[in-house]
């Protein structure tokens, strides 16, 4: 999902701005579901 959603992969495909920006938010929502996987699981 990190790789579909990269807002620098979304960039090179030369999609609008609005599809950037959704990127961005969509991305840091996967970073933030990672991170509460980790605490649970325990890994640094």
């Amino acid at each position: 999902m990190v790789r579909d959603y990269h807002p620098d992969t979304i960039a090179a495909k030369g999609l609008p701005e609005e599809f950037v920006t959704f990127a961005h938010d969509k991305f840091r929502e996967i970073q933030e579901a990672w991170e509460m996987v980790k605490k649970e699981r325990g890994i640094p």
